[in-house]
C-alpha cells in the first residue's frame, strides 16, 4: 500500500514537471515581438483572430502558420519588395530562409525562441507596440522565395 502511494506521488510530480514546459499556442495570439539583428530589427506579430503573422525588417511581410503544443510551422511569406541597406537586406534574406525551417518554439517570461530543424535559433522579446505599426496584406505583397 505504501509503495502504491509513493509511486502515485512520483507520477503526479512527473506530470506537473512536464506541464511546466508545455507551450500554450493561444498565448501567442495578439502578441508583438522584436529581435535585434545585424543591420535591422525584426518585428513579428501574431494575429489575434487568425493563424497569421506579420512584421517588418526592411520590407513588410505576412504569412500563415500552424501550431500544436511546442511545434510551429510557418508558410512562405508574402512581402513588399523594397531595397534597403545591404546589411539589413542580408538579415531579411536570412530570416525569410530561416522561418520555413522552424519546427519548435519556446515562449516564457516575454521571450519567444524560434528553433529550426538544424538547431539555429532566433530570440524575440515581447513588446507592447511594434515600431512603425505597419502591416502588409496578401493583396499588397508578392511572395518571396
Amino acid at each position: 500500500m505504501n509503495l502504491k502511494f509513493i509511486a502515485s506521488g512520483i507520477c503526479a510530480l512527473a506530470l506537473v514537471a512536464c506541464g511546466e514546459n508545455a507551450q500554450n499556442p493561444e498565448l501567442l495570439k495578439g502578441v508583438n515581438f522584436v529581435s535585434a539583428q545585424p543591420g535591422a530589427d525584426i518585428t513579428l506579430s501574431f494575429d489575434p483572430s487568425e493563424l497569421r503573422v506579420y512584421g517588418k525588417i526592411v520590407n513588410l511581410y505576412n504569412g500563415g502558420y500552424t501550431v500544436s503544443g511546442d511545434e510551429i510551422k510557418f508558410e512562405p511569406f508574402a512581402s513588399t519588395m523594397m531595397m534597403g541597406p545591404a546589411e539589413a537586406m542580408e538579415t531579411e534574406q536570412e530570416y525569410f530562409e530561416f522561418m520555413p525551417t522552424v519546427e519548435k518554439y519556446e515562449y516564457s517570461d516575454g521571450k519567444l525562441t524560434l528553433i529550426a530543424t538544424d538547431g539555429k535559433e532566433i530570440i524575440f522579446t515581447q513588446v507592447e507596440e511594434l515600431p512603425g505599426a505597419e502591416t502588409v496584406t496578401e493583396e499588397t505583397a508578392t511572395v518571396t522565395e
